[in-house]
Formats: structure tokens, C-alpha cells, sequence
């Protein structure tokens, strides 16, 4: 399979308003229980649609903590479960630390993380990286994307992406270019940061959407193309997404910047103590840009001791340095 991306210097970038996902998403819940089943359709299908699996009281736990976050900001009345807009537009906040510890509940809830264990077939922990999302009418939408692109290193995980409110079409929930996980990275490498899809590469008809409610959860195969479109409700989209990899096993680890130099970083980490790694050109760096790749030359001038940061290795050389998002 091609990973590297392609070269069309110019051809025109793929936007979320150019596309009209006709097509309806399928839920799998009957293969939860069939591992080799549930990953056949995985592999096949680029997703997996789950209806009503999540502990509903965990999951308007994470509602009422996001709309606080949001009632704080001018955002939604106090109290409002249903994030009724009041026309206050704020910067995007998707990895503020005022919403540490949300995700991490919801997904080390005892339900919750047993159902990821199903679908990861062996004990689930969540990367720390996470994106929340409370957007408002109007407001951003994410661009055509595939997540494996920007987690390059990372083995063997599954993106997430859950509703804290019911999310109907017009709220902008996510729509996926379903069986388009085979080709490869799709990214136009040849055009600046943040290396856009050009359009005419993926297949109008293979586009789909639904109306998403509380307790489903979606999982994104990190080569299937998604996006989302802007939120034409009158109430804020209350959404999150977020990456599970094996418990045993886990491929990014969180830790704290001990020490910098032109090439190496150490770090800190309550899983392996402190390792010093090779950082090089190739090392994808997105310590304080959480959109756009930085460039080797700036490692000594973003990294900085006492930083939390995601790091990805291959023995002793850094495959990527993330600012870490920890739930």
C-alpha cells in the first residue's frame, strides 16, 4: 500500500462544502461479539458504526462537563444540556487544558472501556491526544482528512469519535469516503502544510453520513478520508474524538521534556523512566502547532523542559513529538 501521499502542485484543494455525502452509514453492533468479523468489516468498510453502547450516564457526565467548560466562555447559558448557542464566538479551544480529564473518564469507565476491548480485541488505553470539540453555528469545520497522516509511528490504534448531544446532519457531524482506506495517504505532499486532498481524488459516490446520538460511537480507520461540514443548528456541536491503542503494548506514550539540544530530546515517562531519543529531519513535530508540521530546525526553540509531549519511537529515534492532549 502507498503511504507517502501525492504530488499535484496544482490541483485544487478538496473542501467540506464541496461535498454531499448521500450515503447512509451502517451500524455493526450484531459483530461485536465475532472479533475476526467486527476487523473483516473494519478493513473492508474503512469504520465501524456502534448504536447505544456507551454508559449513557457517562456520557452526559462528559455533556455537562464540556457545556460548563463552554457556559464559562459565554458560549450556552448555565445549565443548558442542550447547548443552545448565544451567539458569543470564542478561538477554537479543541485541546484546552480546561477540559483535562474528560475523555479519560469516559473511556476508563468500566462499560465503556470493556466495549473497547471488544473492538480492539485485547485491553484498550487511550493515546493521549485528544480533540474537543464544542463548535458553534458558523463555526469551523474540520477539513478533508485521514488521521494516519498526522499520527505517523503510532501501531495499531483506532480513532474515535463520539456525541455528547444527539448530533443530526445539521449539526456537522463526521462524513466518511466509506471502502476509500486501500489507496494510501491522500494528502497532496506537494502543496504547503497542511498538505490538503485535492479534489477529483476520491469517489463522489463513496461519501456517507447519519444522524449520530448519545451512546454511539465511531470508529475511523486511520487511512479513511473524513470530514466535517459547519454546523448550520442553532446549537453548538458537542463532540470529541480521541485514539485507543493496546494497554499492554502502547506506541505513544505521554511524558515530560527533560533536556533539549539541536537533535536529541530526553523526557520523563511514568511508564519507562527517562530515554533520551535521536530527533531528525523525518521526526513529524507538532509540539506547539497542533495544525501544521514544524520544522526540524525548530526543535531547540519550541521543546522545552517541563512541556508534556506525546512521543512515538522506533528504538532510539523519535517518529513523532505531539503535544500531549491527556484526556
Amino acid at each position: 500500500m502507498p503511504t507517502a501521499g501525492l504530488e499535484q502542485p496544482d490541483a485544487e484543494d478538496l473542501q467540506p462544502t464541496d461535498i454531499d455525502p448521500a450515503g447512509e452509514l451502517e451500524a455493526c453492533n450484531h459483530l461485536l461479539d465475532d472479533h475476526r468479523a467486527l476487523m473483516r468489516s473494519y478493513e473492508d468498510d474503512g469504520y465501524l458504526l456502534l448504536r447505544g453502547v456507551l454508559d449513557l450516564d457517562s456520557i452526559e457526565r462528559a455533556r455537562d462537563e464540556m457545556l460548563a467548560v463552554a457556559a464559562n466562555h459565554g458560549l450556552v447559558e448555565s445549565g443548558d444540556k442542550e447547548g443552545r448557542w448565544t451567539g458569543k464566538t470564542v478561538s477554537v479551544m479543541e485541546e484546552s487544558p480546561e477540559f483535562a480529564g474528560i475523555s479519560r473518564r469516559l473511556v476508563e469507565h468500566p462499560r465503556n472501556n470493556k466495549l473497547l476491548q471488544k473492538v480492539l480485541g485485547e485491553p484498550a488505553c487511550a493515546v493521549p491526544i485528544v480533540q474537543y470539540r464544542i463548535y458553534p453555528p458558523n463555526g469551523p469545520a474540520t477539513m478533508v482528512h485521514q488521521d494516519g497522516f498526522y499520527s505517523p509511528g503510532i501501531r495499531d490504534y483506532k480513532p474515535i469519535w463520539i456525541t455528547l448531544t444527539p448530533c443530526q446532519r445539521e449539526l456537522g457531524g463526521l462524513m466518511l469516503a466509506v471502502r476509500q482506506n486501500k489507496r494510501g495517504y491522500l494528502h497532496n505532499v506537494a502543496k504547503p502544510a497542511p498538505y490538503k486532498i485535492p479534489k477529483g481524488v476520491i469517489p463522489e459516490q463513496s461519501w456517507s453520513t447519519t444522524d449520530y446520538y448519545p451512546g454511539d460511537v465511531l470508529i475511523v480507520h486511520p487511512f479513511t478520508p473524513h470530514a466535517t461540514r459547519p454546523n448550520r443548528s442553532d446549537r453548538l456541536r458537542v463532540t470529541f474524538d480521541t485514539r485507543v491503542q493496546s494497554a499492554r503494548n502502547p506506541s505513544a506514550v505521554a511524558a515530560t521534556i527533560a533536556a533539549v539540544t539541536d537533535d536529541s530530546i530526553t523526557v520523563n515517562s511514568d511508564l519507562f523512566g527517562q530515554r533520551t531519543y535521536r530527533v531528525t529531519p523525518d521526526t513529524f513535530m507538532r509540539i506547539q502547532n497542533t495544525g501544521a508540521r514544524e520544522p526540524f530546525e525548530t526543535l531547540i526553540e519550541i521543546a522545552k523542559p517541563g512541556m508534556r509531549i506525546v512521543v512515538v519511537s522506533e528504538g532510539d529515534r523519535a517518529v513523532m513529538l505531539r503535544r500531549a492532549a491527556e484526556g
